[in-house]
């Protein structure tokens, strides 16, 4: 029994390490030193970091090296206060702290008394100090203020070295230094967000003709974080860790509204749109509203984003179809290929019943303009909640559901009924419980679920009915 209780103890340590070592996360770290005008270390000294968001801080103490280590921190702004027995209290603010980066604050204390501050206001470093991943962070002013076609954060990830995405996105596109699409690791909010059948993104998965079936609304978004050369410690995948931050809510009401356009009222024709048919559709509505606050001030935080889309899209084409008067070839006329199934007794009364929906061409060499819209109706939803049980504990939770109809044109075909139909419901949902004992030892417990569900069918799959007569 000893034995085996030791081997308990010793197995749930394991664990608990692991969990710190290695566990995929979205949060920061911010760490550093303290000394006094000579250079030499201060032990013990006390170390404040609070988010001013919020107002949550955490309270350590530096070691016998003068060092301390604050991980597992929100991404958002912060300040650093540190103070000792006979020197000034200095304090460090506008730190950000960004998604899955580090910040270094270190602290030269000056004799004095400890009623004295002395204050540095930071900006970003222009070298990252911390460590050697190469890669970078995109802040959601950048993600709302750069050109980003279709509200899709995917689009940005090519900026950054080592990225690439196939001109116009589309299925498994994005690759990192010239590793295989499905080999990068998405992360939302230190939730697995990747899709076991293709191996990339849930949200954001694409639909028929690879557009995006689901979107993370982008005001939704903290930060998100690309790493096209990661540390080990993600682990599971050698292409980029692509790691997104969702916004909280704060001590302070924020909320956004947005309603975007894109229409064909300026198109000119192309090749395939000839006159005097009609320019090709073209109405692309997005639309959504978002909103965080305290629930409890200080302890108690939601966060919300709901997004909508509503699209037709033509697609104009040229295309030559089957006669439908007898030309002695069954490959490029109806009325000769029902004649030479029916003498040969293998005519399908499906093929007969599906014959008549084909546009009727008089005769050979007829080209028709086809132009058979794309219509899309997404909706997607995010929801986050945050809460301070004390200075040591944290809980979060995170639900993303996004679901949507497709009806598009993926291949060729002469009849609105034949166009390809997807039916995607996405769904993330996780928590987390961030637990920090004492001011040398943290730990976090993860636990997440994700659904990728589609269904892709023909547009008329409720429409027609077959029924058996034997």
């Amino acid at each position: 029994m000893k034995s085996f209780r030791s081997g308990l103890v010793l197995f749930v340590a394991v664990v608990i390490l692991g969990c710190v070592l290695f566990a995929q996360t979205y949060q920061g770290r911010i760490l550093g030193s303290v000394t006094d005008p000579s250079g030499a270390v201060i032990s013990g000294a006390t170390v404040t970091i609070t988010n001013t968001a919020t107002g949550v801080a955490r309270n350590l103490s530096t070691n016998a090296a003068g060092d301390y280590n604050a991980p597992n921190l929100e991404p958002g702004p912060y300040m650093v206060t540190a103070q000792a027995a006979s020197f000034k209290k200095a304090q460090r603010t506008g730190l950000q702290l960004e998604v899955a980066k580090d910040i270094r604050a270190d602290f030269k204390l000056e004799p004095g008394g400890v009623n004295e501050t002395v204050t540095v206001s930071e900006e970003a470093p222009i070298v990252e100090t911390t460590n050697d991943v190469l890669g970078g962070t995109f802040s959601n002013k950048a993600i709302n203020e750069l050109p980003l076609l279709g509200r899709d954060f995917q689009n940005l990830a090519d900026l950054q070295p080592g990225i690439q995405r196939t001109p116009g996105g589309g299925f498994l596109s994005v690759t990192a230094n010239g590793n295989r699409p499905n080999d990068n690791n998405y992360i939302v909010d230190g939730l697995d967000d990747n899709d076991a059948y293709y191996g990339t993104t849930v949200i954001n998965a694409e639909g028929v003709e690879g557009t995006p079936a689901t979107h993370l609304p982008i005001d939704a978004i903290q930060e998100f974080n690309v790493q096209s050369s990661p540390e080990a410690d993600y682990g599971w995948k050698p292409g980029a860790i692509i790691n997104i931050g969702i916004k909280s809510g704060t001590n302070s009401f924020h909320g956004s509204t947005y309603y975007f356009n894109r229409n064909s009222a300026l198109d000119a024709r192309n090749w395939f749109n000839p006159g005097p048919d009609p320019v090709a559709a073209l109405n692309f509505h997005q639309f959504g509203a978002s909103a965080g606050g305290p629930i409890i001030k200080n302890k108690l935080f939601i966060f919300g984003n709901y997004e909508g889309v509503r699209d037709v899209v033509g697609n104009p084409l040229q295309v030559d179809v089957p006669v439908s008067v007898p030309i002695n070839d069954p490959t490029s006329s109806i009325a000769d290929a029902f004649a030479e199934c029916t003498a040969n007794s293998n005519c399908s009364s499906v093929s007969q019943n599906l014959a008549k929906f084909l546009p009727i061409n008089p005769g050979p060499d007829v080209t028709l303009n086809l132009d058979l819209n794309n219509r899309n109706r997404e909706d997607n939803g995010i929801l986050k909640l945050d809460y301070h049980l004390s200075e040591k504990s944290n809980l979060i939770a995170t639900y993303f559901i996004g679901d949507s109809v497709q009806t598009e044109e993926d291949t060729t075909v002469v009849n609105p009924l034949f166009l390809s139909q997807s039916q995607t419901r996405a769904q993330v949902i996780g928590g987390g419980w961030i637990w920090s004992p004492t001011a040398k030892l943290t730990n976090q417990f993860r636990v997440g679920y994700n659904r990728f569900w589609q269904q892709v069918v023909q547009a008329d799959h409720n429409a027609i009915r077959h029924q058996r007569t034997d």
